[in-house]
This record gives C-alpha cells, sequence and structure tokens, in this order.
C-alpha cells in the first residue's frame, strides 16, 4: 500500500522523534563520562609503555598509547594489601583481567603487549582495586582506527541493521510479536551505537550510563512499533479467519 503524503509525513515526523530520542540518550551518556576517576585511598601507581613512556596514574585519567606498545604497572600503598584485580570494563560492566592475592605494600602487573588486544578494541577501561584503594584508568590506541577493530565493525553493523528495523516495524500491525520484534532490533541499535561511541572515544566503557543505550533502544522499539501503520483494525489473520467463518 502506497503512503500519501499525510502518512509520509507522519512517517518522517516518527523517524525524526526517534532519531531525536536516540540523540538524547548519547548525550545522556556522553556527558557524564567527561570526567574520569584517578586512584583514591592513599595508593600511587605508575605505568609505561615501551614506546609511548611513563604515566602518572593516580594523576591521569586518560592514556594515549600506540599498536606497538607494551605495558607494565606498578603500585604502592601506605599499608599492606592483601588482594588486587584488575578488570576491563564495557558498557560499565567488569570483565577480570587480573586477580593476585599476597601480603605486601606494593605489586606490579604485565607486561601487556597491546597488540594482542586492539584487534577487538581501541578503547579500553581498565579499573583495579585492592584493600583499601582503587583507581580507573581510559587506554585508547591512538594508531589504530575505529572501525578496523571487531568492536567497531559489530557496532557499525548492528546500528545500521537495528536502525532499519526499527524503520520497518513502524509500518506493522502493532501486536505483541512485532512489539517483540521492535524491542529486539532497538536493543540492537542502541547496542551498536553504544559500541561506535566506545571506538571512537566519545562514551567512556566505564560508564554504566552506557547502558542506557541499548535499554532505551528496546524501550523505543516498543513504542514506536506500529507508528505509521495505516491498515485494519484487526490483523491479516484475523481478517482470514472472520471471511472464512462467513463463507
Amino acid at each position: 500500500m502506497k503512503l500519501g503524503i499525510r502518512d509520509s509525513i507522519q512517517f518522517w515526523l516518527a523517524a525524526r522523534a526517534a532519531g531525536a530520542t536516540m540523540l538524547a540518550l548519547t548525550a545522556l551518556v556522553v556527558v557524564p563520562a567527561a570526567a574520569h576517576a584517578t586512584v583514591r585511598g592513599g595508593c600511587t601507581a605508575t605505568a609505561t609503555a615501551s614506546k609511548s613512556g611513563t604515566i602518572d596514574l593516580s594523576q591521569a585519567s586518560t592514556w594515549h598509547v600506540r599498536d606497538a606498545d607494551v605495558l607494565n604497572g606498578q603500585a604502592t600503598a601506605p599499608t599492606a594489601q592483601t588482594s588486587a584485580q584488575l578488570k576491563v570494563l564495557l558498557f560499565g560492566i567488569g570483565l577480570p583481567l587480573l586477580d593476585k592475592q599476597g601480603n605486601t605494600l606494593s605489586g606490579t602487573a604485565g607486561p601487556y603487549r597491546i597488540g594482542d588486544y586492539d584487534r577487538y578494541t581501541r578503547v579500553l577501561s581498565v579499573a583495579g582495586t585492592s584493600n583499601t584503594c582503587d583507581g580507573n584508568i581510559l587506554v585508547i590506541v591512538d594508531d589504530i582506527a575505529p572501525l578496523s577493530t571487531w568492536a567497531g565493525i559489530i557496532g557499525l553493523i548492528a546500528a545500521l541493521l537495528g536502525i532499519i528495523g526499527l524503520v520497518a516495524t513502524m509500518g506493522q500491525f502493532p501486536n505483541g510479536s512485532a512489539r517483540f520484534v521492535g524491542m529486539v532490533v532497538g536493543l540492537v541499535a542502541g547496542l551498536g551505537v553504544g559500541l561506535l561511541l566506545q571506538e571512537t572515544a566519545i562514551l567512556d566503557p566505564g560508564n554504566f550510563l552506557g547502558l542506557l543505550l541499548p535499554g532505551g533502544g528496546a524501550v523505543l522499539g516498543l513504542v514506536v512499533t506500529g507508528i505509521t501503520y495505516r491498515g485494519s483494525a484487526a490483523p491479516p489473520v484475523a481478517e482470514s479467519i472472520r471471511i472464512v467463518r462467513s463463507s
């Protein structure tokens, strides 16, 4: 069924509203990412990159490195620490990288070769915790392009497929199954946008508010499903059953 002028206007208004919603969610999660935490609890920490030099993790919030770098870290504490953990964060969710037990005032981590990890992502949010101290650092690999990593490629594909799916569900009859599909494609779109923002270093992967993007996308998919539908009030299956019974 061809869209009339009124239907076309409503479709583009709905599409613009959906886009504005995603932009608002993006702004909401990006703005808090401007401030990163440093080391807290009285500990000091430094890290060394074989090509890019040394950085004081107690002061810096972002560390720019290169593909050829090999990283090592050292930390000292005012009192003996019995455990220490390192995690890589994705949408604020920690994935274990290191877990050490002991009873010491200092500790080391590494070596970590950047080239072993930057094929997957070029932006890493690394968080460390011990008995009395914690902190995090945002690591950005400057000489790797966002769309040359698995995270960037997957993010782009997910964003495109999700947006196409959202547009398609706008014209569907808004029954339960269609709304479920809308939620799924909205979630995929939000996840893809989030990954792209992380790979371009606009969104800190350690920011748990990044989950608002896939979550908001799912809600958006639920809301926009059927928003431009102009068919009969009953779904096609119900219409077919009614015709059969009347004959």
